[in-house]
């Protein structure tokens, strides 16, 4: 950790609240856009994130300093966004069947506008919410395999599986829509 992170959580820690705006400020707009990348939705992701400081903030008294802060944070973070993607998915398969019986046509009510949204719909469909954060935090937060596999609460290899999985989803995605593959089409026509 460094020196100005353990400075600011030592002023916490002896009942200076104020100190900790600056850690707020400096992981802010990154623990947002992890948010974002792992639900899709801006007003959620900072509802997570608001939440996410929260607790960190209520438990930095256990917080073991051995470990990154960031590290941390974003582990908190992880497991607040994957409990509002199950809560989100545990209501729409109820509304789904409550609207099922008696009034087909107000499912399509139910979809929320993650599911709606042509730019998520496909990555949604094809990788999943832990792929998704390896994905976040390793281009996003520049974390190393190690910090992704401390924050996601699983093993580096989990963590790799998770990374080549998306990648491979993702290239594919691409190679669908005619992203991939068509650098090397146009440099093949150009050739004599």
């Amino acid at each position: 950790m460094d020196n100005a992170e353990n400075a600011c959580i030592e002023k916490v820690l002896r009942g200076e609240a104020d100190a900790y705006e600056s850690l707020v400020s400096r992981y802010q707009a990154g623990l947002v856009a992890f948010l974002w990348n792992l639900l899709g939705n801006g007003e959620d992701a900072r509802d997570a994130a608001q939440e996410t400081f929260i607790k960190a903030y209520v438990s930095l008294g256990r917080f073991d300093r051995s470990r990154s802060f960031k590290t941390w944070l974003f582990a908190i973070a992880y497991n607040r966004g994957i409990d509002l993607l199950r809560r989100k998915r545990n209501l729409l398969a109820f509304w789904r069947n409550e609207t099922a019986g008696s009034h087909p046509q107000q499912s399509t009510i139910a979809m929320g506008p993650l599911e709606q949204s042509p730019l998520w719909q496909p990555l949604l469909t094809r990788i999943t919410a832990q792929e998704r954060s390896v994905l976040a935090l390793k281009y996003n937060e520049d974390l190393g395999i190690d910090e992704i596999a401390a924050a996601l609460g699983c093993s580096e290899s989990t963590v790799r599986v998770h990374l080549l999985n998306a990648r491979r989803k993702l290239k594919k995605e691409l190679r669908a829509a005619g992203f991939v593959g068509a650098q090397k089409r146009a440099k093949a026509e150009e050739a004599p």
